[in-house]
């Protein structure tokens, strides 16, 4: 038998396979790290704000080794899992370090086109803050299960199953959960746009 077939290359093998053999070398884990932490990183500083992005970032990475002899190895991606495990996290920072605020903040200077050049003048960009803050107030007007959802499935990008795996909740809910959020931020957004005509 091959050298290759006893020992292939870690890049090679799905996570599910690396989390399964880092239960027997532990170092692999650092695999699982490398594939996913920008993605867990971005999320983090979406939610909890750039501040607390890297510390986030350590936590679920903490808690994700702690805890991977429970990781299924036939899941192939772990990125809905260490999705899972952030959101936890960072709804613990804010029930801890009520950091709200700050998270307000740090989404309105982060929002996709709030950096408007000089160009477009301080105006633009006031009013894109403006208008991301008012976004974000309705998304704080959601149940946390319809806010974290969304946000998983808007921000992130993730697939109906993926947020199940990532809230540990049927797809049946997930579905449930988007569909009453984006009726209630339609809802909102509707009245806000009546309110300023």
């Amino acid at each position: 038998m091959a050298k290759g077939a006893v020992n292939p290359d870690p890049a090679d093998l799905t996570d599910g396979e690396v989390i399964a053999r880092s239960l027997r070398s532990s170092e692999l884990f650092a695999v699982v790290f490398d594939r996913h932490q920008a993605a867990i990183h971005a999320y983090a500083a979406r939610r909890a704000g750039v501040d607390a992005a890297d510390d986030v970032l350590a936590d679920v990475f903490l808690a994700a080794f702690a805890h991977r002899k429970r990781y299924d190895p036939a899941v192939t991606s772990a990125l809905p899992w260490l999705y899972g495990i952030a959101g936890n996290i960072v709804k613990r920072r804010w029930r801890t370090l009520a950091a709200v605020d700050r998270v307000h903040q740090s989404a309105a200077a982060h929002a996709p086109g709030s950096h408007a050049s000089h160009e477009d003048g301080i105006a633009d960009g006031l009013a894109v803050a403006e208008r991301w803050g008012a976004v974000r107030a309705l998304l704080d007007e959601l149940a946390d299960g319809d806010r974290e959802a969304i946000l998983l499935f808007a921000w992130e990008e993730l697939t109906y199953p993926e947020i199940a795996v990532a809230m540990g909740i049927p797809v049946g809910t997930v579905r449930s959960r988007i569909h009453r959020a984006r009726n209630r931020l339609r809802a909102s957004l509707d009245d806000t746009l009546e309110v300023r005509r």
